[in-house]
């Protein structure tokens, strides 16, 4: 692994091959951005990029596409509200373990933080549940 600014297209091979060593599955196809344009399969797993939908296409298949490459974008907020608010933007810790462990303790932070957000509104259904409204939700926490 490097530190390169690598074309992502040159990272598919590494990029598979550590998600089948952690999955135990092979990928059969990958939905990718418009940078890994130039190659359309690797060791057998068929890479997808957003492109116009070709006339022979049924409407299935582009709305199936549609879908995929959807699903894909979805991430991409994820990533960003991880890089703004809880300092995934810099790394400040030493080498390839404290990258680990720099995108470990924003993924807990991040998930703990949609935890307590389910906490704080079941608390807030119980507590109109049994009519006390003068109950703060403020001040419990």
């Amino acid at each position: 692994m490097s530190f390169r600014n690598e074309y992502d297209g040159h990272t598919i091979e590494a990029a598979l091959g550590q998600v089948e060593r952690l999955t135990q599955r092979k990928i059969k196809i990958l939905a990718g951005d418009r940078g890994y344009r130039g190659r359309k399969e690797v060791n057998g797993t068929q890479i997808l990029i957003p492109d116009s939908p070709k006339p022979s296409e049924s409407r299935y298949q582009r709305r199936k596409k549609h879908k995929l490459f959807c699903k894909r974008a979805g991430i991409e907020p994820t990533i960003g509200h991880l890089k703004a608010d809880h300092r995934l933007g810099r790394n400040f810790y030493k080498g390839v373990v404290g990258d680990a462990v720099n995108i470990l303790m924003a993924a807990a932070a991040y998930n703990f933080k949609r935890a307590m957000r389910v906490l704080l509104w079941l608390l807030k259904i119980i507590s109109e549940r049994q009519g006390r409204s003068d109950f703060l939700l403020i001040k419990a926490f």
